[in-house]
């Protein structure tokens, strides 16, 4: 009988393999996860090899993906020279290599409650297989055509809405991206959030006269042909999204990023370990945090990395390796801020992740001499190339963003609409507003996420976002000298457009913005690099 299994896949795999092994083991079974059990400051081949001896079942997720890597046929092949029990587990049909078409199969392609009854079934008693492995053939769960589907209605409804740029760019190929399972669960939230409320905006863009006496918003909104469609289809469709079986369905990139919160473990006094921080000085405030912490429980700060048994390498865009030996020393990478080119050295151990925030740290200091509970309680479900930032700087980045969207769009709409009447000085300093505003939002928005440049501080970026307050001042006295310019030369009233109601917009996202700002003041400090 099946006791202990190893997980054989691929990370494309990743939300189906991790609430698959959640089942097993509330079925008791002992799951050998990689990310689950690798000990950081260990290299990975060593654990992995002992995590494949130890199981006495494989269970091989096949994926295009799986059947491509490298390291997934060294596992299968490991199992197969060592006679032990492999089934395979079928999320994609493709062709098998013929030494594993012999072996138990389940179909989860389609039901997945059916997957797990048969999958708990065999693990219990194997089988003799009467068909053959699905080797053709695209099958998927009926969740996934309601994804599609919905999601076809919301990238029409987006493309009404093309003057925010931002939503269409991201609503209309999604249906493709559903089916390929790679669209970017983080943008497409955004997007469908902010789709109803682009439909209301659109209203007092392009439908109304807000200096009608009889104006009503609500009658309006109740008679609009895009705004209750675009509200129920948009919210209905990221529900979908978000359910546990979409979720098992999309790649890495397009599933919600899954933290662990740190516990308490209560020792208050750890056996002491000789620790050395390696960091670049931009990383010096966390470096320092720290420091104090793991010398606050006991543990000695040595002057150099050679002298140290537990290395802290601080990962980020200005530091990608490390001098400390993963095979003589216990070397913890901790990921500060995404970094596409980590050292080879530090990829194969495992990592602790801050780009969420500084979180854990006495956790950190307690369990350092026992790196497995501290990677249970320290670990994430890895987010492949999602963006992750810190609650603070991801309400900033949406602020920038969303007010970009609306004051850029609206201009458009003159610009578009009223090409042939505008007056040539006011359509110049249009121009000019937008491309300012897309300059200014462009360097923001680099320098906040990239933490490089003048706008990788707390004060430069404030600075900056008052130049987008004084661009919207603009474009609003703007929007007033085409009232009257238009209304001299037609006798047009079009004092309703959305652009005087953007300064309201703009106050309401500083308001937001500062409040989740004093709730997390310390990521701030931490997120952005120190200087000299």
């Amino acid at each position: 009988m099946t006791t202990n299994i190893f997980m054989s896949y691929s990370r494309r795999e990743l939300g189906f393999v991790d609430d698959l092994v959640s089942k097993l083991e509330g079925e008791n079974y002992n799951v050998w996860l990689d990310y689950r059990a690798l000990i950081p400051g260990t290299p990975w081949n060593v654990q992995i090899d002992k995590g494949l001896n130890e199981a006495d079942t494989v269970l091989l997720v096949v994926s295009k993906a799986a059947l491509a890597s490298e390291y997934v046929a060294l596992e299968w092949r490991h199992f197969l020279d060592m006679k032990k029990r492999v089934i395979l587990l079928i999320f994609e049909a493709v062709d098998l290599p013929k030494e594993l078409e012999q072996y138990e199969w389940v179909d989860f392609r389609g039901s997945y409650k059916a997957g797990l009854a048969e999958l708990f079934s065999q693990l219990k008693q194997p089988i003799q297989e009467e068909h053959p492995v699905p080797e053709t053939g695209f099958k998927a769960p009926w969740i996934v055509w309601v994804a599609f589907v919905i999601s076809m209605v919301v990238a029409i409804l987006s493309a009404y809405e093309w003057w925010t740029l931002f939503i269409p760019l991201v609503l209309i190929p999604l249906p493709y991206k559903i089916y390929k399972r790679n669209f970017n669960f983080t943008h497409v939230q955004a997007a469908l959030a902010a789709l109803p409320l682009a439909s209301l905006l659109s209203v007092f863009i392009f439908s109304l006269n807000n200096s009608d006496a009889d104006f009503d918003l609500l009658s309006v909104l109740l008679t609009d042909q895009l705004f209750l469609p675009s509200l129920i289809f948009g919210l209905t469709l990221l529900f979908v999204l978000r359910s546990p079986a979409m979720q098992r369905w999309g790649r890495p990139e397009a599933i919600i990023p899954k933290y662990i919160n740190p516990q308490d473990p209560k020792i208050q006094n750890p056996a002491p370990i000789p620790f050395y921080v390696d960091y670049v000085f931009q990383d010096r405030v966390i470096a320092e945090d720290l420091i104090a912490v793991l010398k606050k429980y006991g543990h000695p700060q040595v002057d150099t990395i050679q002298e140290a048994k537990a290395v802290f390498a601080l990962i980020s865009q200005f530091k990608s390796d490390t001098e400390a030996s993963p095979e003589s020393q216990m070397l913890f990478p901790i990921l500060v801020q995404t970094n596409n080119n980590i050292s080879k050295k530090l990829s194969k151990i495992q990592w602790i992740d801050f780009r969420p925030g500084v979180r854990g740290l006495d956790t950190i200091a307690q369990l350092l001499p026992d790196p497995k509970a501290l990677l249970k309680s320290l670990g994430m479900r890895p987010v492949s190339s999602q963006a992750v930032y810190s609650p603070t700087i991801t309400a900033i980045y949406y602020f920038i963003i969303f007010l970009a969207v609306v004051n850029i769009g609206s201009a458009l709409h003159y610009l578009v609409d009223l090409r042939d009447t505008l007056p040539l000085n006011i359509f110049v300093e249009f121009t000019a507003n937008i491309i300012l505003f897309l300059g200014l939002t462009y360097f923001i928005v680099n320098g906040l996420t990239s933490r490089k440049g003048f706008f990788s501080n707390l004060w430069t970026i404030l600075f900056g976002v008052v130049g987008l307050g004084l661009l919207t001042l603009w474009q609003k006295q703007l929007d007033g000298a085409v009232a009257d310019a238009l209304a001299s030369q037609l006798g047009v009233d079009v004092g309703g457009n959305f652009i005087v109601y953007i300064q309201y917009v703009y106050y309401l996202g500083i308001a937001v913005t500062g409040l989740i700002f004093l709730r997390n003041r310390r990521d701030v400090k931490h997120w952005f690099p120190a200087k000299k």
